[in-house]
């Protein structure tokens, strides 16, 4: 058991090395199953969180070696938006410097930070490059949400209490129980066969999502089979048991709806809401029903009352206590990445949790301004490709891609834990790099070819 997972990198990173492109499906078919088969080998190494990794650098190579791929073609092509990472780019080597002087070791924590943003960059531009044709975005996502579908069984186990029996389902074979009494009473959070509720919330969420997406594009019996799918992610995220995975929802739909109505008219958005009314209603009603649990329906509730008080706390608080001690420049490039603290090296503890902190934390004032620089010119540039692409029959998944990015920018602000994940990072980057895919296939205004951007 111990050599399986190790093998299945292996496999997957040969995979990738052959065709780039079937590298993608490979990493997702790792990062689904890392946990429970890090779960099986005994005292589940922590370091097997990274086992996508090696997948996603091996596409990217291999991508660069044919000459698919160019991180320089992408900043040509969005001229605004490739300023402005050179811009961040270079400033980059502040916070590099910063956090390799610290002492012993920290050299390795520079190296990993500097690692995470090279990665996410190379990994945006192979999903921009990833399409042969705008079918290849569906059936990308398509994959991944009935893949996620498959890990999601996990879920109903745990709740039936297969952790006793069954190492690969629960967290008990990392020594955790999740358990909160915010309410006064005991919630139990399940993790089916992640490695924590978080990381299966956040599964549920994407699957829930993208199958709403798929379902708007889909027709006849298709789409019917994509609603039930997200009401299978509906579930899962109610048995994970964190607010902020269900916060997710609103947010989606919320900017998806407008995203329709504003480009495309009140009755694709009529459309767009009744399926995802039917979807949500019929997931609510199988919790409610079959699954029934009073204190997790309760505790959800107070998500409500008390977004407010959670965003003001984590969102702008916590910077404020962030600035007193990693001081104007901050702790220096790594000091805020998920898991740097396995690192053996003179550096400050960290306690930052959402993601402004982090931010500010890792890249200081300076370096946060300019990612929300990137964040703002990335929105307006997303507003060009959805106008382009507004009268095209793609345009229910270009729009779909951009509300999943927000509603992940939202969860994000509060809680930031579950991005420290290198494949959830990543397969974020890579949603992006596919929605900017859009503005070579799709033709705009007035022509009538798309610019393959020499493919």
């Amino acid at each position: 058991m111990f050599l399986l997972l190790p093998m299945l990198i292996l496999a997957a990173c040969a995979v990738a090395l052959r065709d780039w492109r079937k590298g993608v499906f490979a990493a997702v078919v790792v990062g689904l199953v890392q946990d429970p088969l890090r779960k099986l080998i005994p005292g589940a190494p922590g370091y097997y969180a990274m086992s996508t990794v090696p997948v996603w650098m091996t596409l990217f190579g291999a991508a660069l070696a044919s000459g698919a791929v160019r991180p320089a073609f992408f900043i040509f092509r969005f001229p605004r938006l490739g300023r402005a990472l050179k811009i961040f780019g270079a400033y980059l080597i502040v916070p590099a410097m910063l956090s390799a002087s610290y002492g012993r070791n920290t050299w390795q924590v520079t190296a990993l930070g500097a690692l995470v943003y090279a990665t996410t960059f190379g990994v945006l531009c192979c999903g921009w490059r990833y399409p042969m044709n705008p079918a290849d975005v569906r059936r990308a996502l398509a994959f991944y949400v009935l893949a996620a579908s498959a890990a999601l069984l996990g879920g109903p186990l745990d709740r039936l209490g297969w952790s006793a029996r069954y190492a690969a389902v629960g967290t008990e074979a990392l020594g955790h129980v999740w358990v909160t009494h915010r309410t006064g009473e005991a919630v139990y959070m399940l993790a089916g066969f992640f490695r924590s509720p978080d990381v299966m919330g956040w599964h549920a969420a994407l699957a829930l999502m993208g199958a709403l997406v798929l379902a708007a594009r889909a027709r006849g019996a298709a789409r019917w089979g994509w609603i039930a799918a997200a009401a299978w992610g509906f579930v899962n995220i109610w048995l994970c048991g964190r607010r902020k995975m269900i916060s997710m929802i609103p947010i989606f739909l919320g900017v998806y709806l407008v995203e329709v109505a504003w480009f495309q008219g009140l009755r694709r958005w009529a459309l767009a809401g009744a399926a995802s009314v039917l979807a949500v209603g019929l997931g609510f009603y199988i919790v409610t029903h079959h699954l029934r649990d009073d204190p997790v329906q309760r505790f959800y509730l107070t998500a409500f009352d008390e977004a407010e008080e959670q965003v003001w706390r984590h969102g702008v608080a916590a910077v404020w206590g962030t600035l007193e001690q990693a001081g104007f420049w901050g702790y220096g490039l790594g000091m805020g990445q998920q898991g740097v603290h396995h690192i053996r090296a003179e550096m400050p503890n960290t306690w930052q949790e959402s993601g402004p902190t982090k931010l500010v934390a890792e890249l200081g004032v300076p370096g946060a301004l300019l990612f929300c620089s990137l964040l703002i010119l990335m929105a307006l540039t997303a507003y060009h490709v959805l106008r382009r692409i507004a009268a095209s029959e793609e345009f229910p998944v270009g729009a779909g891609i951009v509300a999943i990015l927000a509603a992940n920018l939202s969860a994000g602000i509060v809680s930031a834990q579950v991005y420290g994940d290198p494949f959830i990072a990543l397969l974020l980057a890579l949603l992006a790099g596919l929605f900017f895919s859009f503005a070579e296939w799709i033709p705009s205004a007035g022509s009538e070819t798309p610019c393959p951007a020499s493919r």
